[in-house]
């Protein structure tokens, strides 16, 4: 009877060691996955937070992005404005011309303005010291309408189309012309500030001779599209109908393109430029059978 009560003490207390050890294991077990899943949560946490903050960086280059884009876009934005003012218009006539506003060289705006009215005046005939002869007869027709090329800040750049019939001439006549103003200085701006004179006499005359393999230029018809109707051999060859064409003396005309008619040499041809979208053309005055003027893009 004793010692089957000391074999139930032993195994009571076995049991009971044995529990507890459990419990302890149990806990510890526990501890163990509360710390691994915090580790877990921490190691997710610093994995995550390159990427926030990649994101963020990514977000402020592309607000300081945007924010440069604004800006080079107010900068490219002119100060002034550009209206067209109908000087006379009938069955027979239309002449326009523009009005710049807004400018800050008020001086220069006033100056130019009144060039561009003059020019209205003259083509209705109206300019003080005209004669009789020169005033607009009843059957006459004359169209003058500018057209804004380019306008920016630093620069404005139009054309000027006139179509003159005079009742008793030979043919209709047409002209293209320019006028380029520097807005900063409130100067008149000629081809060489567009552009290389000799570079681009080089490229214009290697079309003289090849013309199907020659690049760097386009000739356009009236209306602006490309054309093979006329070459640069054919405009050269008149504009230096006197002599035979040579790059140096094409170098030397483009020189003074735009420029005062005193300014061209004895072996020069006179023509003007304007900038479209960021690019240079250049006008040539052809015969009458050939349109009269002719616009070469720069490409």
């Amino acid at each position: 009877m004793r010692r089957r009560n000391l074999i139930l003490i032993t195994v009571l207390l076995l049991s009971l060691t044995f529990a507890a050890g459990c419990g302890e294991n149990k806990n510890a077990g526990a501890a163990g996955s509360m710390d691994q899943q915090k580790t877990s949560e921490t190691t997710v946490q610093n994995e995550a937070e390159p990427e926030t903050s990649q994101v963020s960086e990514d977000s402020e280059q592309d607000e300081t992005e945007a924010a440069a884009t604004t800006e080079a876009g107010q900068d490219a934005q002119s100060d002034y404005q550009i209206e067209m003012v109908s000087y006379k218009k009938t069955n027979l006539i239309d002449i326009s011309y523009p009005k710049i506003t807004g400018w800050s060289d008020t001086e220069k705006q006033e100056e130019w303005n009144t060039y561009f009215e003059n020019t209205a005046k003259e083509a209705a005939g109206e300019m003080a010291g005209d004669t009789e002869e020169m005033n607009l007869g009843a059957n006459d027709s004359v169209v003058l309408t500018y057209t804004v090329q380019e306008q920016t800040k630093d620069m404005l750049s139009l054309t000027c189309q006139s179509y003159y019939d005079y009742e008793g001439a030979a043919h209709p006549s047409a002209a293209l012309t320019s006028v380029n103003i520097n807005m900063k200085t409130g100067e008149k701006m000629t081809f060489s500030d567009f552009a290389d004179p000799d570079e681009t006499a080089k490229i214009l005359f290697a079309g003289k001779d090849n013309t199907d393999t020659v690049q760097g230029y386009t000739v356009l018809d009236p209306e602006g599209n490309p054309t093979t109707e006329i070459t640069m051999k054919d405009i050269l060859e008149f504009n230096f109908i006197w002599m035979e064409p040579t790059e140096e003396a094409l170098a030397a005309s483009l020189t003074h393109f735009d420029g005062d008619v005193d300014d061209y040499g004895a072996d020069e041809t006179m023509g003007e430029s304007y900038v479209h979208d960021g690019k240079v053309y250049v006008i040539f005055y052809v015969s009458h059978a050939m349109g009269d003027y002719t616009v070469v893009r720069i490409d």
